[in-house]
């Protein structure tokens, strides 16, 4: 849903090909082949977490994870990804006395190398590959911070984590 938002308010599209990257690109790649399409010269990689919680939080789904959150990673298929727009969401209580899951914070780097990244796991079997932005990867979202939810807890544990300053 964010990835069709910016799409629809920038005239770009979001990439058609499921494992395509970036997630969105512009408005003239729509009819290009997929083998361009998975790795789009131009776009914008969108990449959410909800972060890691201590082990044993024992959190039911819609309970608040900020009090438990311990790390924030991005994730990706690949190591390629140079440009990215981090978001972090929670459940987050509303005027209705009911969380509803909301974005609390979004970073942006887009000086981002393949070293930022870890080594990639799941290459074998079934299993989804996957790698974990590492701590330099972080440490340049947080330099690039766009927006954190109005909510000194949140600020707190953002800037504690993710290493960056209001």
């Amino acid at each position: 849903m964010f990835c069709q938002s910016i799409a629809n308010v920038t005239g770009a599209i979001v990439n058609p090909i499921e494992k395509g990257h970036p997630d969105v690109i512009p408005k003239a790649g729509e009819n290009s082949s997929e083998e361009l399409l998975r790795n789009y010269p131009v776009g914008l990689e969108i990449k959410c977490t909800v972060g890691n919680i201590t082990k044993g939080a024992n959190l039911r789904a819609g309970q608040p994870r900020i009090s438990s959150l311990q790390g924030i990673i991005w994730q990706a298929h690949h190591r390629e990804v140079k440009k990215l727009l981090g978001l972090v969401w929670d459940f987050v209580k509303s005027e209705h006395d009911f969380n509803y899951p909301k974005i609390t914070a979004i970073f942006y780097a887009e000086n981002l190398v393949t070293d930022d990244w870890g080594e990639i796991s799941g290459t074998e079997g079934r299993n989804t590959k996957v790698t974990g932005m590492t701590a330099s990867g972080k440490q340049k979202m947080g330099q690039g911070w766009v927006a954190l939810i109005d909510e000194q807890s949140y600020k707190n544990i953002y800037q504690r984590i993710v290493k960056f300053s209001i």
